[in-house]
């Protein structure tokens, strides 16, 4: 009984594996591909068969090679960058405009002075310049040399004559919104192309590593089409492309791209205003960049670079730009450090990376990491511990200074006043382009498989419906038959 049952699997076996080789010699007899029919004609000459079995077989590594190739060469290949030129008399945007407190020379807003003295005194009973420095250097890192903090606040002081006046421990963020000077202490006055406009309504306040700012048209703390951003489109025929600043206090005034944060790692274009009664004048020019749509269909990775929109999912800005990565970045490396970060490096508040106190501060100081601008820039994409990775944004276009005097006009006033000129119109852009989108990637594809198997998307389907719907087919035929 044991070897008439070990003789009915045998036989189930063989049928099985018949089964399946008749299968396979039912789809290469009647598959589109070129060249398998061949293969599985039992009439031709075995020769002849093993003739078309060669090709075959050099045909798909020919086509294999090819689609290896095709892989290797779309990272360099997929988009391309040209410079064209623009139509005469066509409209422009003004750049985005950032003013940032720059509290030189310890000109800081009375407020807080008051909040200093109420502090105390220094050791002489003076007002204390030691303790409004240690402050300042946190408030308006413009002011930051290196150890500079400890210097100033690592001390307590207690043998005053009077109250002793000391760093404040915490709570930085509340002291610069409540002692510095806001919007309407800060402006006077507004234009661009000679127009007036309400510098306190088009003028956002950001925290940026730079110190606090005031950013117009920004798409970090605005969006187009907003009651808050400023309409930029200048018309040639009638419209300059300058824009005038006057301020009660220190600044820095720049032109900067929509997306990008002031720095203090970057310097673009523009001119510190801080000598009282003196108008400073620049001059730039802008070469914007433009993406083609089908741009965004290509990797980020390939494309080498992020629009704005594409923001990572930590992100605590409105937008990407290579300054904002870096800024995010530096974030994540204080709070390796010190597990806290600098206020200035979280627009708001955010449990996830807690605001260092004065403690913290020092932590970071003592590791470097106060402002670790230069080395984060040089190690961006080496893939060490300190690397970020950071891509450039895709909108990301060329702002350049062309000319600053070095004589200066003194006003008739007590005022910072500014100017920034784009004198000449912009007959330039860059464009980038896309030259491999998914779908040529699947006419590629498909070319080459055409070629040299003659295959398309039926001989996909077709190679499904031999191994499943056929087979299934055939067993319910002959399942009929027997019954």
């Amino acid at each position: 009984m044991a070897g008439t049952a070990n003789a009915k699997d045998q036989v189930l076996r063989e049928k099985r594996s018949y089964g399946f080789v008749t299968n396979i010699k039912d789809y290469c007899t009647n598959c589109t591909l070129a060249g398998f029919a061949y293969i599985a004609n039992s009439r031709l000459h075995f020769t002849e068969r093993i003739f078309w079995l060669i090709c075959v077989f050099m045909s798909s590594l020919g086509c294999y090679q090819l689609i290896m190739e095709y892989q290797r060469s779309f990272p360099t290949r997929a988009v391309s960058i040209v410079y064209e030129s623009l139509p005469p008399f066509s409209k422009w945007k003004f750049p985005a405009v950032s003013v940032c407190e720059l509290a030189y020379r310890g000109n800081v807003y009375p407020t807080f002075v008051e909040h200093i003295k109420s502090l105390g005194f220094d050791e002489n009973g003076n007002y204390s310049y030691d303790v409004e420095t240690g402050v300042s250097i946190l408030l308006y890192p413009a002011l930051y040399n290196e150890n500079g903090l400890k210097g100033k606040c690592a001390t307590l002081h207690v043998n005053c004559p009077v109250k002793c006046a000391n760093c404040p421990l915490d709570n930085f963020r509340q002291i610069l919104t409540w002692y510095g000077a806001n919007c309407s202490d800060l402006f006077v006055e507004c234009k661009l192309s000679h127009e007036p406009f309400d510098c306190c309504r088009y003028f956002r306040p950001l925290l940026t590593p730079f110190g606090r700012c005031y950013m117009l048209n920004s798409l970090l703390n605005n969006e187009p089409g907003s009651k808050h951003w400023l309409p930029n489109d200048l018309d040639p025929a009638n419209q300059k492309a300058v824009i005038n600043v006057v301020t009660h206090l220190d600044v820095q005034i720049s032109v900067i791209n929509a997306e990008d944060i002031p720095h203090t790692a970057f310097f673009p274009p523009g001119i510190p205003l801080i000598t009282k009664g003196l108008s400073k004048y620049m001059q730039f020019n802008q070469i914007v960049m433009k993406n083609d749509p089908d741009v965004k269909d290509v990797d980020p990775k390939i494309r080498s670079c992020l629009f704005p929109e594409e923001i990572p999912p930590n992100s605590l800005y409105k937008a990407y730009s290579f300054s904002v990565c870096i800024t995010e970045c530096i974030r994540g490396l204080q709070m390796k450090a010190c597990n806290c970060t600098s206020f200035l490096y979280n627009p708001t508040a955010d449990p996830r990376y807690p605001d260092c106190d004065l403690k913290g501060f020092l932590c970071l100081e003592a590791t470097r990491m106060m402002k670790p601008d230069s080395r984060v820039l040089v190690n961006n994409n080496k893939g060490n511990n300190a690397s970020c990775g950071c891509l450039p944004s895709c909108n990301d276009g060329d702002i350049t200074t062309i000319y600053e005097p070095l004589l200066f006009v003194r006003n008739q006033n007590d005022f910072y006043n500014g100017t920034l000129d784009m004198p000449f119109l912009p007959t330039d852009q860059y464009r980038r382009q896309s030259l491999r989108t998914p779908l040529d990637v699947v006419v590629s594809m498909g070319g080459m498989l055409g070629l040299f198997l003659g295959a398309s998307i039926l001989s996909a389907i077709e190679f499904v419906y031999y191994f499943t719907v056929r087979p299934l087919s055939n067993m319910l035929r002959a399942r009929a038959a027997r019954a």
